[in-house]
């Protein structure tokens, strides 16, 4: 009986197949009940061509974070400098982050199971500076915001009640499917807040 190879990927192709496969099941499954042989067989590819790109499970679960954190970083300052006013520079961070998540809600979903099902002897990995990163970003737009005089507050607070919705939104999405994560999204989280911080607000 003749025996079946395993199909031979490109380079390139192979390195994402092997990360797509182990987003899916880190996600689906934790990091403990993963295995090599698993991800290897979702991927098309052998062990050997996985520890080639990877090293290992922990250095790829570990890969996979790092690369999470720096494009998460990379997409939300650039977004942050684009919007003339300080209400269209959270609109547009918030759509940013949003288009992130339905591009990767794998990734999204190791992030909160990390933050809020944690498993014992997955690699570490500081997901709590995610989460002050992220922070930063709204607080030094909502602190813009204060001193041009365009909202009032706390900045701090701002950012923190900010970040409270969003979080609610995207959890909702990655477990329900919904509500639907776009720009139309960010803009009424953001207008929701602006009645009681912008400018225009009356203090009661």
């Amino acid at each position: 009986m003749r025996k079946v190879k395993k199909q031979t990927l490109p380079t390139g192709s192979a390195r994402e197949a092997i990360r797509s496969a182990a987003i899916k099941l880190f996600a689906a499954e934790g990091f403990a009940a993963t295995t090599t042989r698993e991800i290897c067989r979702q991927a098309g590819v052998t062990k050997p061509v996985l520890y080639y790109h990877f090293g290992s499970k922990e250095q790829l679960f570990h890969g996979l974070m790092l690369d999470a954190h720096n494009e998460f970083l990379k997409e939300v300052m650039r977004a942050s400098h684009r919007g003339k006013t300080v209400r269209e520079k959270f609109i547009e961070v918030l759509a940013a982050d949003f288009a992130l998540n339905r591009r990767d809600p794998g990734l999204s979903m190791i992030l909160f199971r990390m933050v809020f099902a944690a498993e014992k002897g997955s690699p570490e990995f500081n997901v709590v500076a995610f989460g002050q990163d992220w922070l930063r970003v709204l607080v030094g737009i909502a602190r813009e915001g204060v001193r041009r005089g365009e909202m009032h507050g706390r900045p701090q607070e701002i950012a923190e009640a900010l970040m409270g919705i969003h979080t609610l939104y995207t959890m909702s999405f990655l477990v329900l499917g919904e509500p639907k994560l776009d720009r139309a999204l960010a803009t009424r989280i953001v207008d929701l807040l602006w009645r009681g911080c912008g400018a225009e607000a009356t203090d009661r």
